[in-house]
């Protein structure tokens, strides 16, 4: 299985996208509407990075091979 290279503003959008679906968890969990709606607002913020980082990378690399 080889390396995915994956720069880091997806690493760190999937990673917000993750904490953010742990904090709606753990908030419903325990009943606290705050931190469910504070780990939604994180979810989402995730989820624009990883998607929009991943368009920008996959057009860079069309670019860099039209180039060559």
């Amino acid at each position: 299985m080889s390396k995915m290279n994956m720069p880091g503003s997806v690493r760190a959008g999937l990673f917000l996208l993750v904490l953010g679906a742990i904090c709606v968890g753990i908030g419903t969990y325990f009943d606290k509407a705050a931190l469910s709606l504070y780990g939604f607002i994180i979810a989402v913020g995730g989820f624009l990075l990883y998607f929009l980082s991943t368009i920008l990378v996959r057009r860079r690399s069309k670019r860099k091979n039209v180039t060559k």
